[in-house]
């Protein structure tokens, strides 16, 4: 019902677009603008007093306008059998006229003439007013009448694809009718040549559409019947219907209503089918629950079952787990012993290496030296004379440093000596010293027990090994930091691969090419557009010219044509140019443009390619490019022609890895997407894995389905997967800082523990020194003799004192003359200095080395320490886990036995075995409590749950709900477009209705003052559906001036107005003056007060203003002089003849006439047929 509905608004906006053309709106389908077509006129009100107060001028001059061409008029018309014709032929010589006067007296057949020009080219027989079937239009006597209609296809809207005239020939037979379309060419010399270009009415409607012919129209058609009854019956509400029907108006505007009305229906029927979608999506939310809910309880109760039977086997599990647990560790004890031993031996193996990595880094190093050395000698060719100023000042600068510390040393000799002097004779007979020296001893004896203490206490000991182990377990978080981020980049690459798959199945639902590029459709539309500036047109995407033979090697075909599969192939340099403006004009992103490769076409493919042999299938073999210039491509960039196919990778690793691989093969792949590089005398063996996870083929050149809702859901499990990873991360983040300030807090109670066992030994050293010192003092103080040698050795000092002071003046006197003369040469100096500089910058950056080598070498040392820590540790655990063993091993005999008995009671499930698999089994304690949530679980879900929904009854309600959701979707976006339609539509109408109504009120004024004396205008009263035609002439409104005013029907007032004398040329006429202002009655409003001829005249006027507003090549008049007088008949037929000829030269008119036609003034441009008559 939905589908039924859409096609109708279809249907329904190609009428309404249709209607649009047919009041000449539509200028698309024309070649060039009418030549009717003016400005849109400003609409002037035509007041009453404006019509009575206006005075046309004389009669103005028709200027002749220039004649234009257009296609569709009437070149011939040829008649047989058709009414009362048995053979006419009329040829009407549109070159030169397009006036046709066609006389004769009544029976001589002008109407069956102007009703088969209707019928020959489409029309029905009810609208000619001479029959109600086409069949009655058959001369009597005769099977079939034969109507042929010629018309010209030069000038504006011709049909390029046909020749000069356009033939149609319409059969009509008693049952039905045939048309024949003809193009007909004309020679110079006259001569016609004719072919048939079409058979089928479709044809003939569309170039009578073309031509703007409006076989329906009764404007065009005034038959003889309209005619009489449009003069006999010229009412407003008469003339409005006839405007209505020629401008088409009113059947647009109930369209346009029809089309809402068929919108709203529509726009009901698609929300009624989205409520209904909606329910049902609720519905199958529910049966996916009811779903779930049952294999949930299912799977809960099988599980109960398993746990059951487990669970007796768990105790001996368990214990054999700890036994196992208990070897482990035994091994680990082992392998790290042995792991251990051997790190500790690499670890100084190690240091030995960095030892003589320093060793050589000295020797280059010393090598440095001498070339610095080497670069100062060529600096000391130049400055020799500075450097001998600066030996000597600095020998000065040395015995002087001398001197001053001889000065030094003689003043704290001198110092030292006085104040021993001073002791020695202060302690002469005191008996405290003795008593200082027993409480130092005191004190000594106490501070080296408590240093041997801390020593040998293994304090130290302790805090290292743990610190150690710390540092261990921090490598151990960091080692598992790193693995974690590895899996999560891993996870990365995967993710982005999945959502490059998504992405490019969902382009490839729009366009197959898409799969290459997702902007790859519009590139090659843009290129299809601007193909005329390319010498040759680009080829690419280049994986587009590429299938498989045989599907299974898509995977790797891809991993090694994927690089290339998305670029583009041109002929030239300014062939590439036009493309990169192309991608340009798409604002395509600079990473989503092919690559564009430039390559002369030469349309062959190679010939001389180095393949390996048929035993093995290449990649190029198993590859179709229909494109030679694409084939040679690929073989340059990728040489797939020496890549071998394997379907095993231990076979690839073997085959290529062999001293002999095949011949002229350089690579292997295997089908799940790993590579092996040959070995060979220009290579080396390489195998490259590939871990990918996912090996499926994309489809890029091969047709492959993939699962959308699949790929989605991996997308979510790969994003889910790598939250996870990062929450591991920040944890294992979390305790490797925790770690840290464990280490940091342990290094701390290392540096306490040194720091306070270096203040104790401190502490000893200077305790000591003081008891020696007492000891030496209570030794010394019987000693006078020394208290004169002391006296005599402070004079001898403070002789040498002066002498030295002495000595030293002297030699800083030298050295500032020395200063002063090397000053001129310092210059010299600093420019040489530069060099050497350089060099020694050299020699720092090897100076560094050797102290990084130094740092690794003391972390060796550090490690070395660890690990040596570690081996004595193993040792001391190594008698508790063999006695661990022996417990467990006579605990698990006690399980054994038990278990035999619980098994003949407890039922074991069909999906098990006896032992069960209990690998991944929890312990026994959580396998209980999983147990009795199970149960629990169980027992609540069976409640609620609902079996009779299955796995196929959701598929298929899910499948359906989806196919209704999109015909929602598609329905929903129809409706507003055609509401988007409708609203512009309507905007569109108003505009129209105007410009219709002011144009033939504009055009029929006009038409008015060519005849000269006459005035008035056109009246649309739209709410009471009438068109009155207000004319009056002067003669009748000169009249009027002297009547006594009359009172208004309406009651409205008219003002006093002056009339300028209608004879006066020169404007200065008297005028004359009305009465004064009083009421009067509005004059009746129609032609009863006209002539016939001015009747005649006036009614043509109006049929030519509702002219101007649709265009059509040719206009036609049958008997539109019925009701006129022999002088206005001549009067009325030599204007429209003027007007024909020379205000309209560009369309074509056709007037019949039963009068005579003699006193007709012959004119160019004017063509007149006689007609006999032919029945009474």
């Amino acid at each position: 019902m939905q589908l039924s509905s859409q096609l109708r608004l279809n249907m329904y906006e190609e009428k309404l677009m249709a209607m649009s053309h047919n009041l000449g709106m539509n200028k698309n389908k024309r070649d060039c603008s009418s030549p009717n077509e003016n400005i849109a006129p400003i609409r002037s009100t035509m007041n009453d007093d404006d019509a009575s107060a206006s005075v046309p001028a004389k009669k103005p001059r028709l200027e002749e306008e220039e004649r234009i061409a257009v296609a569709g008029r009437v070149a011939s018309v040829k008649l047989q059998n058709f009414m009362c014709h048995a053979n006419l032929q009329i040829d009407f010589n549109t070159k030169q006229n397009n006036c046709f006067y066609i006389g004769g007296p009544n029976g001589s057949g002008k109407s069956a003439l102007f009703a088969a020009i209707n019928l020959g080219l489409g029309g029905r027989g009810s609208d000619n007013d001479r029959g109600s079937t086409v069949k009655s239009y058959i001369k009597d006597g005769t099977p079939q009448s034969k109507i042929t209609i010629t018309l010209t296809n030069k000038g504006l809207n011709s049909h390029p694809d046909w020749d000069d005239l356009i033939s149609v020939e319409r059969t009509i037979n008693q049952s039905s009718s045939t048309y024949v379309m003809k193009s007909i060419k004309v020679s110079a010399n006259g001569h016609q040549t004719e072919h048939v270009i079409s058979k089928k009415k479709s044809d003939i409607d569309r170039i009578v559409n073309r031509f703007n012919i409006h076989l329906s129209n009764p404007a065009f058609w005034m038959s003889q019947d309209r005619s009489r009854s449009f003069l006999a019956n010229f009412k407003p509400s008469n003339v409005y219907k006839l405007y209505l029907q020629s401008t088409n108006l009113e059947n647009i505007r109930q369209s346009y209503v029809r089309f809402a009305a068929i919108i709203d229906e529509c726009s009901q029927i698609v929300e009624r089918k989205s409520a209904e979608v909606s329910i049902q999506q609720r519905k199958l939310k529910r049966m996916q629950e009811q779903r779930e809910l049952q294999m949930r309880v299912e799977s809960d109760r099988a599980l109960i079952g398993v746990y059951v039977w487990k669970l007796i086997f768990c105790k001996v599990r368990d214990l054999e787990d700890e036994i196992k647990l208990n070897k482990k560790k035994q091994e680990v004890h082992d392998k790290l012993h042995e792991e251990w031993k051997t790190q500790y031996a690499d670890n100084r193996a190690e240091r030995n290496q960095l030892e003589k990595a320093v060793q050589d880094v000295c020797e280059d190093a010393d090598l440095q030296t001498e070339e610095m050395g080497e670069a100062q000698k060529l600096q000391k060719a130049k400055t020799d004379e500075v450097m001998k100023f600066k030996d000597e000042i600095k020998s000065l600068e040395q015995q002087n440093r001398r001197k001053k510390v001889d000065i030094n040393g003689c003043k704290d000799a001198i110092r030292e000596a006085e104040n021993k002097l001073k002791s020695m004779v202060a302690k002469q007979g005191n008996d405290e010293v003795k008593k200082q020296l027993e409480r130092k001893n005191e004190e000594y004896q106490r501070i080296s027990k408590e240093v041997e203490k801390m020593e040998i206490g293994g304090e130290k000991v302790q805090l290292e090994e743990r610190a150690n182990l710390i540092a261990s377990d921090l490598n151990k978080k960091n080692k598992e930091k790193h693995e974690t981020l590895k899996e999560y980049h891993k996870l990365q690459g995967e993710f982005t691969n999945r959502q490059d798959m998504l992405r490019r199945a969902k382009a490839a639902k729009q366009n197959s090419v898409n799969k290459f590029g997702s902007s790859m459709s519009q590139i090659l539309s843009e290129i299809g557009k601007r193909r005329g500036e390319f010498k040759a047109l680009p080829k690419g995407p280049i994986g587009k010219f590429v299938t498989l033979k045989d599907p299974q090697w898509a995977y790797p075909v891809e991993q090694c044509l994927k690089n290339v599969a998305n670029n583009f192939l041109c002929h030239s340099q300014s062939d590439s140019a036009v493309l990169r403006d192309i991608f340009t004009h798409l604002r395509l992103p600079k990473n989503e443009r092919p690559t564009i490769i430039v390559s002369e076409f030469s349309g062959k493919r190679y010939s001389n390619l180095v393949e390996p042999s048929d035993e093995y299938p290449s990649m190029y073999r198993v590859l179709q490019i229909s494109d030679p210039d694409v084939d040679n491509l690929i073989i340059d960039k990728t040489s797939c022609e020496q890549f071998i196919l394997l379907k095993d990778k231990t076979e690839a690793m073997n085959l290529m890895g062999s001293k002999h691989p095949p011949k002229n093969a350089t690579r292997a792949f295997t089908s799940d997407g790993s590579q092996a590089y040959a070995n060979g005398p220009n290579s080396q063996y390489r195998f490259y894995a590939n871990n990918s996870r996912d090996t499926r083929p994309s489809g890029l050149f091969q047709q492959v389905n993939l699962d959308e809702a699949e790929l989605t859901k991996e997308v979510k499990n790969i994003e889910q997967a790598k939250m996870q990873i990062d929450t591991d991360v920040k944890q294992i983040e979390k305790e490797i800082q925790a770690l840290r300030r464990e280490q940091q807090s342990a290094d701390k109670e290392v540096e306490e523990f040194e720091r306070k066992l270096s203040n104790l030994r401190g502490q000893e050293i200077r305790t000591r020194r003081s008891v020696e010192e007492l000891q030496n003092s209570i030794a010394n103080s019987s000693k006078e003799e020394q208290v004169t040698s002391l006296s005599d050795s402070i004079a001898e000092l403070k002789s040498k004192l002066s002498q030295s002071e002495q000595e030293i003046l002297e030699i800083e006197e030298k050295i500032k003359e020395t200063e002063k003369e090397m000053q001129p040469y310092v210059k010299e100096r600093e420019e040489s200095a530069k060099t050497y500089a350089e060099l020694k910058k050299e020699l720092e950056e090897l100076n560094r080395s050797i102290l990084k080598f130094h740092e690794d070498m003391a972390v060796l040392d550090k490690k070395g320490d660890v690990l040596q820590l570690r081996l004595e540790k193993l040792a001391a655990d190594e008698q508790v886990l063999y006695h661990r063993e022996a417990r467990l091993l006579t605990e698990r005999d006690f399980a054994v036995e038990s278990l035999e008995t619980e098994k003949l009671t407890t039922p074991m499930p069909p999906t098990e075995q006896d032992p069960p698999d209990l690998t991944d089994f929890p312990v026994s304690d959580k396998a209980k409590l999983k147990l009795a949530e199970l149960q629990k679980s169980v027992e609540r879900a069976s409640k609620g749950c609902d079996m009779s929904i299955t796995h196929e009854t959701v598929k298929d309600f899910k499948e359906t709900l989806k196919m209704h959701r999109f015909f929602c979707r598609q329905l929903e976006e129809a409706v507003e477009s055609l509401r988007e339609v409708h609203a512009a539509r309507c905007r569109g109408y108003v505009s129209l209705k105007t410009y219709t109504e002011m144009k033939v009120c504009d055009k029929f004024q006009e038409l008015l003052e060519v005849r000269g004396h006459f005035i008035g205008g056109l009246e649309f009263d739209h709410d009471k559906e009438t068109l009155n035609v207000n004319v009056q002439s002067c003669k009748e409104k000169d009249s009027m001036a002297d009547r006594p005013p009359e009172d208004d029907d309406d009651g409205e007032d008219e003002e006093e107005e002056e009339l300028e004398d209608d004879d006066s040329d020169d404007g200065h006429a008297p005028r004359r003056k009305k009465a004064k202002k009083q009421p009067k009655k509005k004059k009746n409003r129609d032609l009863k007060g006209l002539s016939g001829g001015e009747r005649s005249f006036v009614t043509a006027a109006l049929v030519m203003s509702l002219w101007e507003v649709m265009e059509q090549p040719f206009r036609m008049l049958d008997e539109f002089d019925v009701f006129m007088d022999m002088m206005n008949r001549k009067l009325v037929m030599d204007l429209l003849v003027e007007l024909a000829t020379k205000k309209f030269p560009h369309n074509q008119f056709i007037f019949f006439t039963p009068q005579g036609i003699k006193e007709l003034k012959i004119v160019d441009g004017l063509q007149v047929f006689e007609m006999n008559k032919v029945r009474d």
